[in-house]
């Protein structure tokens, strides 16, 4: 066994150095050296919810699940990266009935609906295109709103698309690397845009990777999750969850966790950088990748869900789970688990919560792509 060792470490270092330098094209290849999950109803039995809901599986066999959506009919449209497909899933179909609505798209990964239309971006383009809830179908076709604008390759290949309170486009798009000077100012920033995609704007800067972003439904105030940089140990930095302010800058590369300066990256920040600190901050590695304020639920009132899809480059797993934050009266943010039990004791791994979704009836939706499955929790009676 221990000869085995070098080369052990040798390959994992290959492989994380291929993440961090590589294209995307081969980085989205790596695969993570855990155990095959159990079946769904196993699983259910190993999770814990919050003790107002009820969990079950909504969903199952849909490798690489990402992004969710739901429609004013109830239904559920998916989106499948790996597979390059855009699903749906009928509301209540005793068989989880699905009907294909795109294929051979470039990574969709963003989806939002707004006034008739679905909103869907890929790695390089975002669409829009009409959708009739009622036919559970396109109903036009698709316009492209922008095309070719993100920059590509590298790491953080996804581009989460929302409409905001005021009615603007807005895109995250990752960094490129590890922690970089990036050739391109909409690398590691969130872009605002009119719901035609004209008129880009730089809204903030600094992100290194905020796939996950929403807004407080009351004081519409912006809210997002960001991924820290790798290579500084298993507890640096924290990931973070942040005030997102039109015109700000959070820190990356320069700055990481409590506005501490990255002195390994050996960069100067630029005269004057005074980076807007976090308002909450998760145990490094845990991959925050979706925020979702609740709407509907009386149960969890000013409060967040927020994925934590896993660490893969920690001695120690962190993540792996969905908590809850809630905003109190006195200007703090209090955590607590609202579905866990992904983490086995034994560091066993049954699934990596991705995306959030709520209907209106509270229903909440969790994607879960190392399995391959939707899992709902229902409120309970009052």
């Amino acid at each position: 066994m221990k000869s085995r060792l070098p080369a052990v470490f040798s390959f994992l270092m290959s492989a994380l150095l291929l993440a961090q330098y590589c294209p995307q094209t081969y980085a989205s290849k790596l695969s993570l050296p855990f155990k095959k999950t159990d079946d769904s109803g196993q699983v259910i039995n190993k999770l814990s919810i919050n003790k107002h809901y009820t969990l079950s599986i909504y969903a199952d066999n849909l490798p690489g699940v990402r992004t969710l959506a739901v429609t004013s009919h109830g239904d559920l449209i998916i989106t499948q990266p790996n597979k390059g497909t855009l699903s749906l899933i009928l509301k209540d179909s005793a068989n989880g009935k699905r009907l294909l609505l795109a294929e051979g798209l470039n990574r969709p990964h963003g989806l939002t609906l707004h006034d008739g239309f679905l909103y869907l971006a890929e790695t390089d383009t975002v669409l829009r295109i009409p959708y009739d809830s009622q036919q559970h179908k396109f109903s036009g076709k698709p316009v492209t709103l922008i095309k070719n604008s993100f920059p590509g390759g590298g790491n953080h290949w996804t581009r989460t698309v929302k409409i905001s309170p005021h009615n603007k486009l807005l895109v995250s798009v990752g960094s490129s690397c590890n922690v970089c000077i990036e050739r391109s100012a909409m690398r590691a920033s969130i872009m605002q845009y009119e719901l035609d995609g004209s008129k880009p704007t730089l809204y903030a800067e600094g992100l290194r990777n905020t796939v996950g972003f929403d807004w407080h439904p009351v004081n519409h105030l912006m809210y997002g999750v960001d991924n820290g940089r790798d290579l500084l140990g298993d507890d640096r930095p924290p990931e973070e969850l942040n005030q997102i302010n039109q015109g700000q800058h959070y820190g990356w590369p320069f700055y990481y966790g409590n506005n501490n300066i990255d002195t390994t990256f050996r960069k100067q920040p630029p005269s004057g950088l005074m980076p807007i600190p976090a308002r909450h901050f998760f145990t490094a590695h845990s991959a925050p990748l979706s925020l979702l304020f609740l709407r509907h639920n009386p149960h969890l009132p000013n409060t967040a869900l927020i994925t934590l899809h896993g660490s893969w480059n920690r001695s120690e797993k962190s993540g792996y789970k969905v908590v809850a934050v809630s905003f109190l009266a006195d200007g703090s943010i209090a955590q607590t688990d609202f579905l866990s039990g992904f983490l086995q004791h034994n560091g066993r791994v049954l699934g990596r919560p991705v995306d959030l979704a709520e209907d209106k009836a509270g229903n909440i939706y969790i994607s879960d792509d190392y399995a391959g499955r939707i899992y709902k929790a229902t409120p309970n009676n009052q």
